[in-house]
């Protein structure tokens, strides 16, 4: 089973929602053992997006895929709190709504699931939309 870390956030709801988490993995038939969640900032999210992606974009996620030393599979999930907080006040949304969907969007990308086109936009609101309810 997966392990389920929150760093840098006092992050309260974990209980319930590693749950949620894990039962995707399931679903999606994912072999990760271990995601790590970590909460951070625009400024250190953006600097990660220039250095793994080469690009200065504003993004409220950023997915990483590693193994560990017994090669077994690791993410680690970037979530940029700043983002969730103002995405939340657009949106009109809560601030945990919109973490619980940020949260999802990351391991959905960790599983396979890219955003990079129309179609792929599609396909991963509607598993985003899907694992929410």
């Amino acid at each position: 089973m997966i392990s389920f870390y929150c760093e840098y956030f006092d992050f309260y709801y974990n209980f319930s929602f590693k749950n949620k988490i894990e039962k995707i993995l399931r679903y999606e038939k994912s072999n990760f053992k271990k995601i790590i969640y970590i909460f951070c900032n625009k400024k250190y999210i953006s600097t990660l997006n220039l250095f793994f992606f080469q690009t200065k974009t504003f993004t409220d996620v950023i997915t990483l895929k590693k193994t560990d030393r017994n090669k077994k599979k690791v993410g680690e999930i970037y979530i940029n709190i700043d983002m969730i907080t103002f995405h939340s006040i657009v949106f009109k949304k809560t601030f945990y709504d919109e973490l619980k969907r940020v949260m999802i969007h990351g391991v959905l990308h960790l599983i396979g699931y890219e955003d990079n086109n129309t179609t792929n936009k599609k396909q991963m609101t509607e598993k985003e939309k899907f694992y929410l309810n």
